[in-house]
């Protein structure tokens, strides 16, 4: 058995299928003992991936085009199963859209993270200056938790899944925006992998990708069969987690097939951010296993 640390920036839904890769002993049976580290921010994920102390994982599109301009010695090697924007802006029940977040505090994951990227732009189509007019909050390892809103620490935030079913059936908050009607044809959820394994390690690379895809494709195939161990993962009711499922599951990329004219898109936009990023090439960035 090899010892695998898989990182992640936060914990929700999309980390689901190494959690039932894990329970149904498909990485096992390729010789894989998976953990799961969380780095909570791209900040901190990316200095893990420098300093060698994990070398596979997943991140938001914009913190890794930012990451490898600045040196991070990495590639994308897939997609996760969140592929396109199916990332969404919850507020209080009592706000009606993302038009009316003058004067808010807003929740986003850290500063630097996909969160923030796309905040600003959000709010920026909205006339709402992200800089003047709303305080954005980096939440951390705070980040998705339904006592943000109990205790009114925030009036909106990106709320992931299972929570933000949660926190609907609970009525403490409402869905207020998707991201993806900002970015219709965009790459978001990436696999990464230091180059150090891809040039020493491709057999076990190849390995775990074939052990995340059974995974991802037996959740697809039979999701009924999921929800108890999603309940238990999330520390939700059965039935939110169906539901949390059930908001997503049909978009899912299972195949971990990076979806390339959405990259590209992706890094278009990117270069409106960032002029440094101009001059990058999909061939630098991406390595498709």
């Amino acid at each position: 058995m090899q010892k695998v640390v898989w990182g992640a920036p936060s914990f929700w839904i999309e980390r689901f299928p190494l959690y039932w890769g894990i329970e149904q002993s498909f990485f096992e049976k390729q010789g894989i003992d998976l953990d799961i580290w969380y780095g909570y921010g791209a900040s901190e994920l990316t200095r893990a991936f420098s300093k060698g102390l994990i070398h596979i994982g997943e991140l938001g599109l914009p913190p890794f085009v930012t990451a490898f301009r600045q040196g991070l010695r990495a590639k994308i090697i897939g997609s996760s199963v969140v592929q396109q924007l199916d990332h969404y802006l919850a507020a209080r029940p009592d706000i009606a859209s993302t038009a009316h977040l003058a004067g808010c505090r807003i929740g986003i994951l850290s500063a630097g993270s996909c969160d923030d990227y796309f905040i600003r732009k959000m709010l920026s189509t909205h006339s709402i200056d992200p800089d003047r007019d709303v305080d954005l909050m980096p939440l951390g390892e705070d980040y998705g938790k339904l006592d943000l809103f109990i205790d009114g620490h925030v009036d909106a935030a990106f709320m992931v899944e299972p929570q933000l079913t949660r926190g609907e059936h609970e009525g403490l908050m409402r869905v207020i925006d998707r991201v993806a009607d900002y970015y219709p044809n965009y790459q978001w959820g990436i696999i990464l992998a230091s180059e150090a394994w891809l040039q020493h390690q491709e057999d076990l690379l190849e390995r775990l990708m074939y052990a995340f895809r059974q995974a991802c494709r037996s959740i697809q195939d039979r999701p009924g069969q999921t929800i108890d161990l999603g309940s238990r993962v999330f520390g939700v009711k059965p039935e939110v987690f169906e539901n949390a499922l059930k908001r997503d599951l049909p978009r899912w990329e299972t195949d971990a097939r990076l979806d390339m004219a959405g990259l590209q898109s992706a890094v278009g936009v990117q270069e409106t951010i960032e002029e440094s990023a101009a001059d990058l090439s999909l061939d630098e960035m991406v390595s498709q296993l």
